[in-house]
């Protein structure tokens, strides 16, 4: 398995693992990997019944997949979504802006981000064991919390992707239901850029959404990240 991701690594396909799924992801615009990269999922997705893995997850272009017949074959398409890129070398301030790193683990953590996802809190639970798992060394520091005249009006996760040149991301994203629709997503999304700027030493922040999800959209081309690409989501599990 190792060996793979190291080979997918190589043909320039980005993956992160927990104990259930594998995520790889590509921007490769260079076309002359595409059959190596399909042999390659080919052989991992074979692989995965033998594994604990169960699901493998991948993002790429459109017409990086139209070279894949393979994968095109064997994976089934979820969706499209737009990538975001900003450099973080200019200085970020949030001087009226207020926030608190909350522990990942902690009862009132886990019960505030189901309130937030309008989930349950067992859900809420495993999406933290899952970040814990795919992100153990960072997870710990990424529950970032955003007040509001001192009530916590949102979450933002941001990390550093493994395997990258200090290449910043958001885990996930999201307002508490009383403070949607106030134009104060903007501001989450802020502290999470000032956070990968300060704490995480990031270079740069790569985000991204679902194409049709123009309110986050919205929120990253306000806060100066510039569109790249769209990529194309698929998925693979041996359960179905």
């Amino acid at each position: 398995m190792e060996a793979l991701l190291k080979e997918l690594h190589k043909a320039g396909v980005h993956s992160i693992k927990s104990n259930h799924s594998i995520i790889l992801e590509t921007v490769e615009t260079e076309l002359q990997h595409a059959l190596e990269i399909d042999a390659l999922i080919i052989t991992l997705i074979n692989k995965i019944d033998e594994q604990t893995h169960n699901t493998v997850r991948l993002q790429c272009p459109l017409k990086l997949l139209h070279k894949m017949s393979s994968v095109r074959e064997h994976m089934t398409i979820e969706g499209e979504r737009v990538i975001y890129l900003r450099s973080l070398a200019d200085a970020i301030a949030i001087p009226d802006l207020s926030f608190e790193v909350w522990p990942v683990t902690g009862r009132r953590s886990i019960a505030f981000l189901a309130e937030t996802m309008q989930s349950s809190y067992q859900d809420a639970n495993v999406f933290l064991a899952q970040m814990t798992e795919e992100l153990p060394a960072q997870a710990d520091h990424m529950f970032t919390v955003y007040f509001v005249k001192d009530e916590p009006a949102g979450v933002v996760f941001p990390h550093i992707e493994p395997n990258t040149d200090r290449e910043g991301r958001m885990f996930w994203i999201g307002m508490y239901p009383k403070f949607k629709g106030k134009g104060l997503g903007k501001n989450l999304h802020q502290i999470g850029l000032y956070r990968l700027q300060k704490e995480f030493d990031a270079r740069t922040y790569i985000g991204s959404t679902t194409k049709d999800n123009f309110a986050m959209r919205s929120i990253m081309a306000s806060n100066d990240c510039k569109e790249k690409m769209t990529v194309i989501s698929l998925n693979f599990s041996k359960n179905t």
